[in-house]
């Protein structure tokens, strides 16, 4: 059974088909060629909407990052991080980073930062003597950034597969989008003294608060959102509706960038995102179910342990039993890594997901790894995927963006995944980087 079901899901891959029906079509053959009554693909699928509490975050953080981004919000976000840091050497790049991150922290997705930040900070930076596919290669890995700073539609997804708290998740994914910010950041700037790039004027300080006022009501709902969900006010749920209800007024009231006619334009995509999210997680939960009936993860769990097991033996020879297991969650979590990126090479990272997470998590469970954490380290990994060729989708929105052939940004993009790799691996053997904020919570 397990062989039908990965030999059909992987040869309908093959013949690009989409990974959402590779995942049912295979199930189904698995089932049939098990005799189990097909009546369970349904049954299955529909269970999946029964965890409905932690998905009803889904629809609400997309209708809000929909709503700020039809609002305006890119442009005064930007206009306050060029007040910032615009005068810096490497300045204008810093602002495309900083921009994406604050504007992540509404949209929650990678391709909406990018589209929305790349088209104000590409032009421009060329315009200051940065090389065309540069900004846009920095736009792409700026970009990625939307996936992990809360609220995240990926870790939302994540969080509903896997059971974990959406909360927690959202606290874990902070650490690793700043320092991926940051990170970009030092080869920006490296780059900018490298080649001698002009500096901007320096704004005064009634440029910076007047920027400030523009953008305060973006601001202020990342307040909201953070603060809510750091001081125990709301669940991550709560926020999302709270983020809807004041993304509608600021939009409609106070930046007045759209009007009643286009919500139900906005209300319809919004829609149409949250079934396509909501048939990938029926999809999902149907694998899932269909691959622990099959002994599939647990399988793959003791074989990948008990290798790493038996080269520790090999390498090392006895060791007390710390050090062991030390020296096997290290060497399977190089695997874990390894394979991942591979797969980010050629899945986006919501398909992605509902492909590994129901294979990884008792991997996971079994080395003695944080479930947060793990989390954690897995949706950072598949967001190293948005920007490598083949299947980059936030490359490809930057490519079309910034009109720039991919092959040309390439080997910028290689010094940015640089830095997303040596973050990558930061938050892998350190899980302080993640479980930080919901330890303090705890307490």
């Amino acid at each position: 059974m397990s062989w039908i079901l990965l030999g059909v899901f992987v040869a309908l891959l093959l013949l690009d088909v989409p990974v959402v029906y590779c995942m049912v079509l295979a199930s189904l053959a698995a089932l049939v060629y098990a005799g189990v009554d097909p009546i369970m693909v349904g049954l299955e699928m529909s269970r999946a909407m029964s965890s409905f509490l932690p998905f009803l975050a889904v629809p609400f953080f997309i209708l809000a990052g929909d709503l700020m981004n039809q609002g305006g919000l890119s442009r005064k976000i930007t206009d306050f991080a060029q007040a910032l840091v615009g005068h810096r050497r490497g300045g204008l790049a810093m602002v495309t980073t900083l921009s994406a991150q604050l504007f992540g922290a509404v949209s929650g997705a990678s391709s909406a930062t990018c589209a929305g930040i790349g088209r104000v900070m590409i032009p421009a930076m060329e315009a200051n003597g940065y090389p065309r596919p540069f900004s846009a290669a920095l736009a792409a890995c700026s970009g990625t950034t939307g996936a992990l700073i809360p609220p995240s539609v990926v870790l939302l997804i994540y969080g509903v597969i896997a059971n974990v708290s959406i909360e927690k998740l959202f606290l874990a994914g902070m650490v690793p989008g700043i320092l991926i910010g940051l990170g970009l950041m030092i080869v920006s700037w490296r780059y900018a003294k490298r080649h001698r790039l002009p500096l901007a004027k320096k704004l005064g300080f009634g440029a910076i608060v007047q920027s400030a006022r523009a953008a305060i009501f973006a601001i202020m709902l990342m307040v909201i959102i953070f603060g809510g969900i750091l001081g125990g006010i709301f669940t991550a749920t709560e926020a999302a509706a709270i983020a809807v209800v004041y993304a509608l007024l600021v939009s409609l009231v106070i930046y007045r960038q759209i009007g009643l006619r286009d919500l139900p334009r906005i209300f319809v995509n919004s829609g149409k995102t949250t079934a396509t999210l909501s048939f990938l997680i029926c999809a999902a939960s149907l694998f899932a179910w269909v691959l622990s009936y099959g002994d599939v993860p647990r399988t793959l769990s003791q074989g990948l342990v008990s290798g790493c097991d038996q080269l520790i033996l090999s390498l090392f020879g006895d060791v007390d039993p710390a050090t062991f297991a030390l020296l096997r969650r290290i060497l399977v979590l190089i695997v874990i890594n390894i394979s991942l990126l591979l797969v980010g090479m050629f899945v986006d990272a919501g398909p992605a997901l509902l492909i590994v997470v129901p294979v990884l998590a008792p991997i996971g469970q079994a080395i003695g790894v944080d479930p947060v954490h793990f989390g954690a380290l897995i949706v950072s990994n598949l967001v190293i995927g948005l920007v490598t060729p083949p299947v980059g989708t936030t490359l490809f929105v930057a490519s079309s963006v910034g009109d720039v052939k991919i092959a040309e940004m390439v080997p910028y993009v290689l010094r940015f995944l640089l830095v997303m790799i040596v973050v990558q691996l930061l938050i892998t053997y350190i899980p302080i980087f993640t479980t930080w904020p919901h330890l303090i919570l705890q307490k």
